[in-house]
């Protein structure tokens, strides 16, 4: 079975695809492996039509194989939680009651809108988006903790200066 292999071009194209969704090695290996049935993690292994393929999925035009959906959306899920979970730790999100939640998920899809780097409410990204997303909380929960830090040294230093 000799199936004609990837054309430089679509080698190009999934390359700046994967750079501008801003996925790393692992995310770009991973979702190669997925689509090919894990016959291949490289993109320099695939056949023409599984980069035809990736190159559509990728787009937006294409969905997982139906036997990956459940897993797919199961994923998604799973990093969504995570980044509701990261916009408690932030201070963007708060309470526990039916009311809040819907507050919540309000504040959360306003910021992705307005200030997330995708644009785009949180219930309309892919997983790429989702990640994305995900690491633009991690960043930002990273940030405050640094601040914080230095808030509290800068409050320690100062008040062993006054007793001194």
């Amino acid at each position: 079975m000799n199936q004609k292999r990837i054309t430089p071009a679509q080698l190009k194209k999934l390359q700046t695809m994967f750079s501008r969704l801003g996925m790393d090695a692992e995310e770009r290996h991973a979702i190669v492996a997925r689509l090919t049935d894990n016959r291949t993690s490289s993109t320099k292994e695939l056949s023409f039509g599984e980069a035809k393929y990736m190159i559509a999925y990728l787009s937006g035009c294409a969905s997982l194989k139906t036997s990956d959906s459940a897993k797919y959306q199961e994923d998604c899920r799973k990093v969504v939680g995570q980044i509701y979970h990261l916009s408690f730790l932030i201070g963007m999100c708060y309470g526990d009651s039916p009311e809040d939640k819907a507050m919540n998920c309000a504040v959360i899809n306003k910021f992705c809108r307005e200030r997330g780097t995708v644009k785009k409410d949180i219930t309309l990204m892919n997983l790429q988006e989702l990640n994305r997303t995900k690491r633009q909380f991690e960043a930002m929960l990273s940030k405050n903790l640094d601040s914080a830090v230095k808030k509290l040294v800068n409050k320690s230093l100062k008040t062993k200066k006054v007793t001194k």
